[in-house]
């Protein structure tokens, strides 16, 4: 009778052992992962940048909507907080990277708002929730051939 429940308690103890999900399940299930990296911008955010499978090629840049207040400065203009943003990513990818540009698209669904402008090489993306602009990002997605999904 000791012995059973030995290896009952046993049983529960291991369990979560063989119930742990590892890489190759998860690639069975959902293919292959993202190639991704995380860059802490020292403006204080961080850039996440995807690339596309077996390549070094950029395919999507995001980052905040917004650059954080920097105390310093005493700037809470959010206009201003985002020209900002925008100015880095202009450095990051300047226009002769992202071409000859489009029109621009915007969509509004309540307090959620995007834009998007197409440009010759690039997609700009930018979601904003009125009432949390901090939490909004803009996006950039390369059309790079290597970044095309299936």
């Amino acid at each position: 009778m000791r012995s059973k429940l030995y290896l009952a308690l046993f049983g529960i103890c291991c369990l979560p052992v063989f119930a742990q999900l590892d890489s190759s399940t998860l690639r069975a299930k959902l293919g292959q992962p993202l190639n991704q990296e995380t860059f802490h911008v020292p403006a204080g955010f961080d850039l996440i940048v995807d690339y596309g499978i077996g390549t070094t090629l950029v395919c999507k840049l995001e980052v905040p909507a917004l650059m954080p207040r920097d105390p310093a400065a005493k700037i809470s203009n959010t206009t201003e907080l985002k020209q900002r943003m925008y100015d880095f990513l202009a450095d990051l990818v300047p226009a002769s990277e992202r071409g000859k540009g489009g029109g621009t698209m915007y969509f509004r669904s309540g307090l959620i708002s995007m834009m998007t402008t197409e440009y010759e090489n690039v997609t700009v993306s930018e979601v904003q929730n009125d009432t949390q602009p901090e939490k909004g990002t803009i996006t950039i997605r390369f059309k790079n051939a290597g970044c095309q999904t299936p």
